[in-house]
């Protein structure tokens, strides 16, 4: 499912983002922008992630993948992301646990149902260490979309 949700204008392997708040803002003003969300999406993702935190310490790595509820969606899609600077998420939960996130990959789903499998495919491709070597040596947004078509 990862495969067909990868968008080509949808990678970004040098995001800057001050905090939290302000990344999720950037993010949805770009999804917006590109006709892919609606403008209610901004506001439901910075609460849904306040509700529902998404940062996920893996292995060798820590990502995020914020999502929000269907309505607010236009088009299906992945929007993949590799932070310049860790940025702080709490741990998926919990209500405190900090985990300095180097990913975020924002989920946008049309069809709800289909949300849990896609977040479950997400973990195990994050999961593969041979996946996580290839996509930090990724040198452009042409190698991150290539990696996650595979």
């Amino acid at each position: 499912m990862v495969e067909q949700l990868v968008r080509e204008d949808l990678l970004n392997l040098y995001l800057k983002a001050n905090d939290k708040s302000h990344l999720l803002e950037l993010l949805s003003d770009d999804l917006f922008e590109k006709g892919y969300v609606l403008d209610s999406f901004k506001e439901a993702i910075i609460k849904r992630e306040g509700d529902f935190p998404t940062g996920l310490q893996l292995e060798e790595v820590a990502v995020a993948i914020p999502h929000t509820y269907s309505e607010h969606v236009k088009k299906p899609f992945l929007y993949i992301n590799k932070l310049e600077e860790t940025i702080p998420f709490i741990q998926m939960g919990t209500d405190d646990e900090i985990v300095q996130v180097s990913y975020v990959i924002v989920l946008g789903i049309t069809e709800p149902h289909k949300q849990t499998g896609l977040l479950v495919e997400l973990m195990e491709i994050f999961g593969d260490s041979e996946f996580l070597d290839q996509l930090q040596e990724a040198k452009s947004e042409e190698d991150l979309y290539h990696l996650f078509k595979k």
